[in-house]
């Protein structure tokens, strides 16, 4: 049994689940139940106000993939067999508009709502029919129940309701009604001009989307060929790394064999230098040498007092010349060697002429002490 605190509970809920609950029914009862309350009024003013919105969002995407379907000549549409639901969905766009203009200015205004919630549920109807059904009927046929609720719609608020709601709207803003807005009038002539007018938009509009799509195809085509030439592009850097990679691979081979090279020549100047620090101190030896060869044919040359001492001397010089001579000798030999197996025979004779003088050169005689007799001087000068 009802109670007077239950009677509130629907009123006590929030606008969103008021909104969820009422969405479950059609919209020519949304459009009844605005006399319950004031709550039921708002909320159904909007679920009204949506459901024209979301009807024509509806339409035009049927229409969209519509579009798809059918070929680009009018020529061709004619004979195909989606032409009766091309007809069908132009019909239906041509009413929306007139139901645009005739409710939608006073609802932008907040003035009412979309009132016809029956005209809804029949555009609805019509939409999910020809998308069910491969084959419908002509236009006329089936869009006559909404033709007619939706100009007893038009006629009547535009007779019973606009005078109402015109005299809310402030001064500027039905001047600019005036100026900017054409309002739907009730007689047949002026409903077919505009119908004429808003066909000739939908032309132009026509027009400059046949324009906007070239303009689209040509910015496709050349972000296509940038797109080639960026991986033509992409194709040559990667080349150009390789190659880098390659010569830097080079360069560090290079610079490692410099570096050994260095290393080398480095070992080899120490050598040289070191060779030369010996030629120096041979140099001085082979000079030390000479000045004791000079000091030795000096002192001979003064007289007999200094000839025994000068003959040991000379026996020593000499026996150390024997042994760089003998020295000599071999390397000469050693190379006499070489050059016989190469077939020189040159060397050979010259080797013969040193050893010949060498050999034919006369020793040094000494000349015999002072205060001995002739006899003892001839023995020491035939010994």
């Amino acid at each position: 049994m009802a109670t007077p605190n239950n009677c509130y509970i629907l009123n006590c809920l929030p606008d969103e689940i008021l909104e969820m609950i009422i969405g479950y029914a059609s919209y020519e009862q949304v459009s009844n139940l605005r006399l319950v309350c004031r709550k039921f009024d708002v909320v159904c003013q909007h679920l009204l106000n949506q459901g024209f919105v979301k009807v024509d969002m509806y339409h035009a995407q049927c229409y969209k993939t519509l579009k798809a379907r059918l070929p680009r000549r009018e020529s061709e549409r004619r004979n195909h067999p989606m032409a009766r639901h091309a007809d069908i969905l132009s019909a239906i766009e041509t009413r929306l508009s007139l139901l645009g203009m005739t409710f939608m200015k006073y609802v932008d205004m907040n003035l009412c709502c979309f009132i016809p919630g029956k005209v809804v549920d029949e555009i609805y109807r019509v939409l999910w029919f020809i998308n069910a059904t491969p084959a419908p009927p002509r236009a006329h046929e089936l869009l006559q129940e909404l033709r007619d609720i939706s100009s007893m719609a038009m006629e009547y608020f535009d007779d019973k309701i606009a005078p109402t709601l015109k005299s809310k709207i402030p001064m500027d803003v039905s001047v600019r009604m005036t100026a900017n807005i054409p309002v739907a009038s009730t007689s047949g002539l002026d409903q077919y001009s505009q119908v004429a007018r808003l066909a000739q938009q939908v032309q132009n509009l026509k027009k400059d989307l046949s324009t906007s799509r070239t303009a689209v195809q040509e910015q496709r085509q050349k972000g296509a060929q940038q797109e080639k030439q960026l991986t033509s592009q992409k194709q040559q850097l990667a080349t150009l790394h390789k190659v880098v990679t390659l010569q830097r691979k080079s360069l560090t081979k290079q610079r490692k064999k410099t570096s050994q090279l260095e290393e080398v020549v480095g070992k080899q100047e120490q050598q040289l230098s070191q060779q030369e620090r010996q030629m120096a101190e041979q140099q001085r030896k082979i000079a030390a040498l000479d000045s004791r060869m000079d000091d030795i044919s000096n002192q001979l040359a003064k007289g007999p007092a200094h000839t025994a001492v000068g003959a040991d001397t000379y026996q020593q010089t000499r026996t150390r010349r024997r042994g760089t001579q003998d020295k000599h000798a071999s390397a000469v030999t050693n190379n006499t060697d070489k050059n016989k197996t190469s077939g020189n025979k040159a060397p050979e004779r010259e080797l013969r002429k040193r050893r010949s003088s060498s050999n034919e050169q006369p020793h040094p005689s000494f000349p015999a002490p002072m205060g001995l007799g002739k006899k003892k001087k001839r023995k020491m000068e035939e010994e």
